[in-house]
């Protein structure tokens, strides 16, 4: 959950007063004064304060290079080409989801003699959960950003004229109605019912914020080749960027993961095949998946993509490649 406390001045004597997220009514310690704070339409509007500088938004993105896949020689011949911070606004949203889902899952039960039978049994949760959802309020760009990760930070009331910022162009409406969805979804996926038959969820918007969050843009050239990667104002960790792969590891790859999967998937059917077991369709699945890695790393692993990216490519579906390994081994059984 969030953890935001807001500095102001009271109009009346000029003492410092502080205010938690979400409270409307607040009474200055010095004067007595009664103080009413509003933010735009109803809604509570805080910046968080900037704690990066451009030194250590270079920093950051110098270290991001040297993880993971990336190309080898990225960090010796990358060039960072242009750094400045800009405020994003997000929706912050709390809410809270209560209700029942009930339902069944299955499990296979396998005898001496190799017979199987299915199981089903029966469920009935009760789910009481106190939520955060953000979602960004206006089109972020090529910046790769659709959420709020950290909900935490030092913030005030700034002024959005003097800081360069995007205007919010998302209506709270809409978000308030993305947040109750995300809470039932999530409300459902915490009840751990795989097959549901009905459910009764609620659920109740707490408190709804736009918080105005400061980012670091890092453009950079590789190879006469733009990229871009953005960098926490607060924490200071790389939010979203892409980078270029590396070839070799491209090729290593391949070479391996179509050499060990064929042979594991080649191994688990004359398993199967000789003696009925299911362990050989185990290595069937096995090596149908790590064929299916292989192949999606080949064709993704030019580029990699960290973020929310319209044009990120989906993750592999393992549960969509295991069932086409089980239909392979029991096609030899």
């Amino acid at each position: 959950m969030s953890d935001i406390t807001v500095g102001l001045n009271c109009p009346s004597c000029g003492g410092a007063i502080t205010i938690v997220e979400g409270e409307s009514v607040v009474n200055c310690t010095y004067c007595g004064s009664t103080l009413y704070v509003e933010g735009d339409k109803g809604v509570l509007t805080i910046a968080f304060k900037n704690k990066m500088s451009e030194s250590t938004a270079i920093n950051a993105a110098q270290a991001w290079w040297r993880k993971g896949l990336k190309a080898r020689d990225l960090r010796k011949t990358g060039a960072v080409t242009e750094v400045y911070p800009i405020y994003l606004p997000f929706w912050s949203i709390g809410t809270r989801v209560a209700g029942w889902v009930c339902g069944y899952e299955e499990r296979t039960r396998s005898d001496s003699k190799g017979h199987t039978t299915n199981e089903r049994i029966y469920k009935e949760e009760m789910v009481l959960m106190d939520l955060s959802y953000s979602e960004i309020a206006c089109d972020p760009g090529d910046l790769g950003l659709r959420s709020l990760r950290n909900f935490s930070g030092e913030s005030s009331f700034e002024d959005l004229d003097m800081i360069p910022t995007f205007e919010s162009t998302t209506s709270r409406d809409d978000a308030n109605a993305h947040a109750r969805d995300d809470a039932i979804s999530r409300g459902r996926s915490a009840a751990h019912v795989p097959h549901v038959t009905f459910e009764n969820l609620h659920t109740l918007i707490k408190k709804t914020s736009i918080i105005y969050y400061p980012v670091w843009v890092v453009r950079y050239n590789y190879h006469d080749r733009m990229y871009i990667l953005t960098v926490d104002g607060v924490t200071g960790q790389v939010l979203s960027g892409r980078a270029p792969g590396d070839p070799l590891f491209q090729s290593l790859a391949v070479t391996a993961g179509t050499s060990i999967g064929g042979l594991v998937a080649a191994g688990g059917v004359l398993v199967t095949i000789a003696a009925e077991s299911e362990v050989g369709i185990a290595g069937v699945i096995f090596g149908v998946i790590l064929l299916a890695a292989t192949y999606y790393f080949f064709r993704h692993g030019s580029e990699i993509i960290e973020g929310d990216f319209a044009d990120r490519q989906k993750k592999l579906d393992l549960n969509q490649v295991g069932q086409i390994g089980k239909m392979i081994g029991g096609a030899y059984r």
